[in-house]
């Protein structure tokens, strides 16, 4: 896939875990992709880190790889 298809799925993600809220993990990122045709756990799995990265989500404790709103930065 291309960069700018890479990156148009991120914004979808992130776009969706603004609208919907709550704690996100790869089968959620999973059901939002499946529409596009994407299915790949591990796409789903980096995509949720990526955002994680840059700020816009968090880590819930307790949880292994699941993630909510960073609200820190979205109040910003």
């Amino acid at each position: 896939m291309s960069t700018s298809t890479n990156r148009a799925r991120v914004r979808t993600l992130l776009a969706t875990v603004r609208r919907e809220g709550g704690i996100w993990t790869t089968r959620r990122a999973q059901d939002v992709y499946r529409p596009l045709g994407i299915v790949q756990r591990g796409t789903a799995r980096r995509d949720l880190a990526l955002l994680a990265e840059r700020g816009h989500l968090v880590a819930v404790p307790g949880h292994d790889t699941a993630y909510r709103i960073n609200q820190a930065r979205d109040a910003a």
